[in-house]
């Protein structure tokens, strides 16, 4: 697949990467089901997007012209090529950490 300008650079590099390279990134594999080669994406758009919803496309509109769109690998590419489509990305893994603060020996003596 070539390299579409409307893709964010992470996701053609996620789009150019083998299986295994991309089965062994935590960051690479986000938003993608290799068992049904679909991608779940976030699209900024202009218009209505309602009228793809199919077997390979579907389309959950959120506000301020953003969509979540799950489009199956094959067709990303003429999904990328709609007029209406702007930009497109793949989500991000977030990673959530806990700290656990112990108070200092001057917050002690307060």
């Amino acid at each position: 697949m070539p390299n579409n300008q409307k893709l964010e650079n992470l996701f053609n590099l996620a789009l150019a990467a083998t299986a295994q390279e991309i089965e062994k990134s935590q960051i690479l594999e986000t938003g993608y089901d290799p068992s049904t080669k679909i991608w779940e994406l976030i699209v900024k758009y202009h218009g209505s997007l309602e009228r793809l919803n199919s077997d390979v496309i579907t389309i959950e509109p959120l506000i301020n012209g953003y969509c979540i769109a799950t489009v199956r690998e094959d067709f990303i590419d003429a999904f990328a090529n709609l007029d209406e489509v702007e930009y497109i990305e793949k989500p991000k893994r977030l990673y959530f950490e806990t700290i656990d603060r112990q108070p200092n020996s001057t917050e002690a003596h307060s």
